[in-house]
């Protein structure tokens, strides 16, 4: 691209004698724009040729002017423009290629600033002002004039609001709180109970049905021996749920002094149990005493053993 720009510079004829301001130096200006009309943003492309007397020398410019530049709808200059200076027996010429591309309708200037000419001590300066290129509207022709939007309203900064942030946080913490205390006594409910509480909240479920007074004192009987097996099965190692009453006494030596009464209960429960017996409340009332004392005293034993136990 920048071989085809010389190229086309070099062609670019030196159509008119420059005017120099300061000195009289003579110098010739060529300028061609190519396409001479373009729409807007639309890129096209400014050869610029001087020649000077031979000696001299000739500075283009290699930016936009400051003061035109500024403007959000000047030309712009794309890039920085290409030199090349070409000295002959008769004179030296310099050519320069540059890029621009406009941004409003109409005749636009090209906005670069004056070239420079210098030989020996006298300066003298070829303006560019009157370059312009022409800009088409893409519109319709029978369209309404081009109106700019209006300028958007200032970003108000508002300070950030974190109270309803926060409340959430404290649902949340809240709900989180009341879930783990859930799954704690959730869990503390189901856990399993020592085997002497558990016998004592059997023993009270079993009272509070009434057995007794409702006519069925061999029911309430049978199920206050059955929870004195539970508890045995459980808290003694010689002692299991399947084994009958007499294995039952045979495997209780080792708390037989603390369970008084424990074989005749045995005896009358299996009694009741498969001999179908019939007793008395008062028979039946004995034997749940009976069931719960021993479990009582049989607790106090296993303790105390423990307790020697650990302090030996």
């Amino acid at each position: 691209m920048i071989a085809t720009l010389f190229r086309f510079a070099l062609a670019v004829s030196l159509q008119e004698p420059a005017a120099t301001a300061n000195a009289e130096i003579p110098a010739q200006l060529g300028v061609t724009i190519s396409p001479d009309t373009v729409t807007v943003g639309q890129q096209f492309i400014v050869v610029i040729r001087v020649r000077a007397p031979r000696g001299a020398t000739v500075t283009l410019p290699a930016t936009s002017d400051s003061a035109y530049a500024s403007s959000p709808t000047s030309t712009q200059l794309i890039g920085k423009p290409e030199m090349q200076p070409v000295e002959d027996s008769a004179g030296t010429t310099v050519s320069g290629a540059y890029r621009f591309a406009a941004w409003d309708v109409g005749p636009q200037r090209l906005g670069l600033p004056d070239i420079m000419i210098t030989l020996g001590s006298d300066t003298g300066y070829v303006s560019l002002v009157d370059r312009t290129v022409f800009v088409r509207s893409v519109l319709p022709a029978d369209s309404t004039l081009r109106k700019p939007k209006p300028a958007r309203p200032l970003i108000e900064l508002r300070p950030f609001d974190w109270r309803p942030l926060l409340i959430a946080a404290l649902i949340l913490a809240a709900g989180l709180l009341l879930w783990r205390l859930w799954i704690w006594y959730r869990r503390r409910r189901e856990a399993a109970l020592d085997p002497y509480t558990a016998a004592q909240r059997e023993f009270a479920r079993i009272e509070s049905m009434g057995l007794i007074t409702s006519g069925e004192p061999e029911r309430h009987a049978a199920l206050m021996s059955d929870v004195l097996r539970d508890y045995l099965a459980a808290r003694v190692e010689e002692m299991d749920r399947s084994q009958t009453s007499s294995e039952l006494l045979l495997n209780a030596g080792s708390i037989y002094t603390s369970a008084p009464g424990l074989g005749e209960l045995l005896w009358r429960a299996d009694l009741i149990k498969f001999a179908k017996n019939t007793i008395g409340p008062d028979e039946s009332d004995k034997i749940g005493a009976t069931a719960k004392s021993i479990v009582r005293t049989v607790e106090l034993a296993l303790l105390e053993r423990e307790k020697e136990q650990k302090a030996a």
